[in-house]
């Protein structure tokens, strides 16, 4: 019985020994698990910190640049914040454990890219922590223009609370269809009700709270489709299958005149009338629907009177949108896989394809550099690298809800005229091309068709009587 009872009794004794080193063990897992989860949370809070100050690094060599282009060399910069302005200091910039520097470089005559990089040390045994940001900021003002048409200064205030600043009503049975804006005044496209109704607007919006209307005029059309200004001439879209290209002389703003009707040559059909155009450097290029014939042509108007076809592209489906930039034609059409198209046009008598991409039919198109092009294919919003067009590379993309009609694109805001029936009106933030985020909206009675941007106005063309809409940023 004694026995038995030491035999208990030693038992006893590793069973408290085994306890002890497992609860020993419990223990110093605990630690260990609660110092990891430690480390993790102090990580995370570290790359939050600094992905703000390397946001924060964008927005401020932004501003920098923007107000001195040209004093600004390229180089590695830190950024300091004194008497409420930003200004670049030394190489680099610390902020607690944090290090930050600004990289500048130019990419070509009119486009800078900034780099943001942050990095810390949390201890000596652990690695180097790093965050790093880049945009691509263009020189607006230096960007050859489609005829006196550079958009102005950039923007400022809070285009996340935008506002109507005025509105104009066309008048019953007036759908406005597109619009271009010069220096304040308004050239809008519309269609009409009737034919004997007005089909070209011009509106003087000097006064943005209170725009009025200097002139309307009647083309004898169906209605016109686009238009495309600069000064003196504007050039429409016309619905007429025998005369395409209307050229409108605008020199008196309260007397409009067609100074000349064109048909495109070789182009037939009940759809060859046309939708879309564009006003670069004596040339107009001009877009139709789906036609018997090619559906892209340049046209020379050197002398507006006298139009004078220099040559055409055959795309096989509707034209919806056109943007040119350094002898490229970037096209948004309905095509099977070529949603967007890119042309060389250096030659307009050897038009040649350089290459496509997207399956959907895409509405819109807005080129802001070589590298990056503003795109709205099907009910999306996409963010494109273009510097090679036969192998273009999706950045980013972003759902709107709906069809994107037109696309205007300034600093690092995009503004979209949609047909979503809440958000007609929709601002996209683009620093990032990488990922486009939504940043506000504004909802009006009708779709949105056009969209232009003129010193911190946007200017849209609307679907319904009230068919301008200006809108600008919160104070």
């Amino acid at each position: 019985m004694s026995f038995s009872a030491n035999k208990k009794g030693g038992y006893s004794i590793i069973e408290i020994l085994i306890a002890m080193v497992l609860f020993t063990a419990s223990i110093s897992l605990t630690i260990i698990l609660f110092s990891n989860s430690q480390n993790v949370l102090v990580n995370r809070e570290n790359n939050i910190l600094a992905k703000s100050l390397s946001n924060e690094g964008l927005n401020g060599a932004n501003v920098i640049l923007k107000n001195n282009w040209q004093s600004i060399a390229d180089g590695q910069y830190g950024l300091s914040w004194e008497n409420n302005t930003w200004s670049f200091s030394d190489i680099q910039d610390t902020q607690g454990i944090f290090t930050r520097k600004i990289t500048i470089t130019t990419m070509e005559n009119s486009e800078r890219k900034i780099k943001s990089a942050v990095t810390w040390q949390e201890s000596p045994l652990r690695p180097e922590g790093k965050v790093e940001l880049a945009t691509i900021l263009t020189n607006w003002v230096n960007v050859v223009d489609t005829g006196g048409d550079d958009g102005g200064g950039g923007i400022t205030g809070d285009w996340q609370n935008p506002q109507t600043l005025g509105s104009v009503d066309l008048g019953p049975g007036n759908s406005a269809t597109d619009l271009d804006v010069i220096n304040k005044i308004v050239y809008m496209s519309a269609e009409a009700s009737a034919l004997v109704k007005p089909d070209f607007w011009i509106i003087d919006a000097t006064d943005g709270q209170n725009p009025v209307i200097k002139s309307s005029l009647d083309v004898d059309s169906n209605g016109l489709n686009a238009v495309d200004a600069t000064q003196n001439y504007a050039y429409a879209a016309n619905q007429k299958t025998d005369a395409q290209l209307l050229v409108i002389d605008t020199s008196n703003i309260l007397s409009p005149a067609v100074t000349a009707s064109f048909q495109l040559p070789g182009v037939s059909g009940s759809n060859a009338v046309g939708n879309a155009i564009f006003y670069y450097a004596n040339k107009v290029y001009i877009g139709t629907k789906e036609a018997t014939g090619p559906e892209f042509h340049i046209i020379d108007v050197t002398d507006p009177a006298y139009p004078n076809h220099l040559g055409s592209f055959e795309i096989n489906d509707n034209i919806n949108d056109i943007y040119i930039s350094d002898n490229r034609a970037y096209l948004a059409t309905d095509l099977g896989n070529a949603g967007l198209m890119v042309l060389d046009v250096s030659n307009p008598s050897a038009i040649a394809l350089l290459g496509q991409t997207f399956s959907s039919d895409t509405k819109s198109v807005f080129n802001i550099h070589s590298s990056l092009t503003l795109l709205g294919p099907a009910q999306e919003f996409y963010t494109i690298d273009t510097i090679n067009p036969a192998d273009m590379i999706k950045l980013g993309f972003i759902g709107v809800g709906n069809v994107i009609n037109d696309i205007v694109a300034r600093d690092t805001l995009a503004f979209l005229a949609t047909a979503n029936s809440n958000r007609e009106f929709q601002v996209i933030n683009i620093s990032d091309p990488s990922n486009p985020t939504f940043h506000s909206s504004f909802n009006f009675p009708q779709v949105a068709t056009g969209i232009d941007y003129e010193d911190n106005l946007v200017y849209v063309s609307v679907r319904s009587n009230d068919g301008l809409r200006i809108i600008t940023s919160a104070p």
